[in-house]
């Protein structure tokens, strides 16, 4: 098991050159979970490439499938006082915060290519070739 943030669901389900090492990770360990923030970054990302016409809204909606499909019964609450107090002990945005905390309170690792997380929560934070 393994906690993922949304950059890595996204390079994963978009079948980018930097997914490389989300579609290894998953396919290592497929049991990926998330905050159930996920669902909202996921479709933001999405919905901002439709708009800027990188994406169909087609394309975009079947993404958004595949990615309830990976995470069915697999997104976790996560305790928002908890997620600010480390917001605010890290530097990190409370949304970030959402995912480091997931990963601690599994006792898991989290896979991200966001500098400041990987910088911040170093006990739990990898890069997804390094998960």
């Amino acid at each position: 098991m393994i906690v993922v943030d949304a950059n890595v669901v996204i390079d994963l389900l978009l079948d980018v050159d930097s997914g490389r090492d989300s579609e290894e990770l998953f396919t290592r360990d497929p049991d990926w979970v998330a905050p159930r923030l996920l669902s909202s970054e996921l479709s933001n990302v999405l919905v901002g490439f439709a708009r800027r016409n990188l994406l169909e809204p087609a394309a975009a909606a079947e993404v958004i499938g595949d990615a309830e499909a990976i995470f069915d019964g697999r997104l976790i609450e996560v305790s928002a006082s908890a997620a600010m107090a480390a917001a605010l002990e890290s530097g990190l945005s409370a949304y970030d915060a959402e995912y480091v905390v997931a990963a601690r309170a599994l006792g898991v690792r989290l896979a991200t290519r966001d500098g400041k997380i990987l910088r911040t929560a170093p006990d739990v934070a990898v890069a997804p070739a390094a998960a």
